[in-house]
C-alpha cells in the first residue's frame, strides 16, 4: 500500500511538473509579446527554444557569484586596514612631471537602487518592481542583476560627470 501511494504521489507531482513548465512556457510567451511591445525599438529576443540556454547561463553565472562569494580569498581584515605606510619612512623622490588621475567608480546601478537604498519600507517595491523587469528579461540574454545596468540615477550621474571632466 505504501509503495503505491508514493507510486501516486510521484505521479501527480510528475503531473503537477508537466503543468507547471508548460504554464511556464506559455507566460514566456507571454512576456515575449508584452516585451516586444513595451521596446518595439530592441533587437527581437532569441526564440523560444533558446531560453532554456539563457536560463542555463544565467543559472552558471549566479551560482559562480555565489561560490566566488564564498570561497573568495579577497577579504581585508579591519586590521588589515588599520595598517598603513608612515609617508616618513618613504624616500623623498624628485617630481619631473604631474599628472591628475581621477578615479571614476560607476555610477548607481539597478543593483545599488534595489539593494543599497535601505530595507524600509520601499524596498519591497524596489525589489518587486525589479524582478518583474527580470522575468520580463527571462527570454533575452540580459539581467537586471547579473552585469546590473545603470539606474535612471547612474545614467545622469554618469552625464555630470562627463560634463565634470570637460570643464
Amino acid at each position: 500500500y505504501r509503495d503505491r501511494r508514493s507510486l501516486v504521489m510521484s505521479s501527480l507531482e510528475l503531473l503537477a511538473w508537466a503543468l507547471l513548465i508548460l504554464v511556464l512556457l506559455r507566460a514566456l510567451v507571454s512576456l515575449e509579446q508584452i516585451y516586444s511591445l513595451l521596446r518595439p525599438d530592441a533587437p527581437s529576443p532569441p526564440p523560444l527554444s533558446g531560453v532554456p540556454r539563457v536560463l542555463l547561463r544565467k543559472a552558471a553565472l549566479t551560482l559562480k557569484g555565489a561560490v566566488y562569494l564564498v570561497l573568495s580569498r579577497d577579504k581585508v581584515s579591519s586590521s588589515a586596514l588599520r595598517r598603513t605606510i608612515d609617508p616618513a619612512e618613504l624616500e623623498p623622490s624628485r617630481v619631473t612631471r604631474e599628472v591628475r588621475l581621477i578615479f571614476v567608480r560607476h555610477g548607481e546601478s539597478v543593483w545599488n537602487l534595489v539593494f543599497n537604498r535601505g530595507f524600509g519600507p520601499s524596498f519591497l517595491w524596489r525589489l518587486l518592481s525589479t524582478l518583474l523587469h527580470e522575468l520580463l528579461l527571462v527570454p533575452v540574454d540580459d539581467s537586471a542583476f547579473l552585469d546590473s545596468p545603470l539606474s535612471p540615477l547612474g545614467l545622469q550621474q554618469c552625464g555630470q560627470l562627463a560634463i565634470f571632466t570637460t570643464n
